[in-house]
């Protein structure tokens, strides 16, 4: 027993071990966090934009220690997801953190889906684990044409003149195109009574009628008519598509065009090549941009590409036979 001032301490040293325990484990989580500590985040340049426009995502991957970061795996963006497409991927660049380093990527996106659209939390593996980031919202407006035209000068009022009776005028002139409407119905049936049928030939759906078509367009970009070119370039496009994969498209909205893709066409690449074109056709058509005559060639030989696959990977029937 230790006596100290006339006090008994012996019963202090179980307290002491059991604090230089609690001690210890605190400074080996302190240590484990700041192992494997850090910081992701994404930031973005603009959260409302016109359709069409451009906007960056910053993707940042920042130590809080002087560990060195270990990342497994980036973060695997595609280029098309939500209502967003991705226009540029810059590199990623490494930045000096204190002794350590952190590792930094600018993604541009744009989108033509107007509305509210969620950018979504982005994943990337560091030391076998999983950090996202936090996802936002984007607001993307319609393009507003009329601020476009010019103000017309205002004019002084006209008075009307005096209305005229064409009572009469009119009746004749009904009677006139009755009767001639009967006339033509009646010559077309006698005429068809009497012409033998003959069998109408179905629309020419070959490769080769299709190629030819295509090749016929170059002559339109030549003359700088870049939304005529991708109008009627997109339009053969998904006549032959639409007969080769058996659907129908023609009314659909450029998003739902290529949600029926999806589900239409089971060749990743060739599905990723389609809508690449169709973007790319869809920013000349309504956000006015200007191709090159190099880009207007390239997509014109992207077209016959996908139409070309999709005529080989599609299985022959007897009607392609004949």
């Amino acid at each position: 027993m230790i006596v100290l001032n006339g006090h008994n301490i012996t019963g202090g040293f179980p307290n002491l071990k059991l604090m230089g325990r609690i001690v210890a484990a605190l400074l080996f989580l302190l240590v484990a966090s700041t192992t494997y500590s850090q910081k992701v985040s994404a930031i973005i340049s603009r959260d409302k934009i016109r359709l069409g426009d451009h906007f960056d995502v910053k993707l940042l991957v920042d130590p809080v220690s002087n560990s060195p970061l270990s990342i497994d795996s980036w973060f695997n963006i595609p280029d098309t997801f939500a209502s967003f497409q991705v226009v540029t991927r810059q590199p990623i660049d490494t930045v000096s953190i204190a002794s350590t380093k952190g590792y930094h990527q600018i993604i541009t996106l744009t989108s033509f889906d107007t509305g509210m659209h969620t950018v979504p939390a982005f994943t990337v593996v560091i030391g076998k684990k999983q950090y996202q980031t936090q996802p936002f919202n984007v607001s993307i407006s319609p393009i507003d044409v009329s601020l476009r035209k010019d103000y017309n000068d205002i004019k002084d009022i006209i008075e009307p003149a005096p209305e005229t009776d064409y009572t009469l005028w009119e009746i004749m002139a009904g009677v006139i195109v009755w009767v001639a409407i009967l006339y033509f119905v009646i010559k077309k049936w006698i005429i068809g009574k009497k012409r033998k049928y003959t069998p109408i030939h179905p629309k020419d759906f070959s490769l080769n009628n299709y190629l030819a078509q295509l090749n016929a367009l170059e002559t339109i970009y030549q003359s700088e008519k870049y939304q005529q070119f991708y109008t009627d370039l997109l339009l053969l496009c998904k006549d032959f598509s639409d007969h080769q994969l058996h659907i129908t498209t023609k009314t659909k909205t450029n998003s739902e065009y290529i949600t029926v893709l999806k589900k239409a066409i089971h060749d990743k690449e060739l599905l990723k090549q389609y809508i690449h074109l169709l973007h790319k056709a869809e920013r000349v058509k309504f956000a006015k941009a200007t191709p090159s005559l190099s880009e207007c060639k390239q997509s014109l030989e992207e077209a016959k590409a996908i139409i070309t696959q999709l005529a080989s990977s599609r299985p022959k029937t007897a009607a392609d036979v004949i």
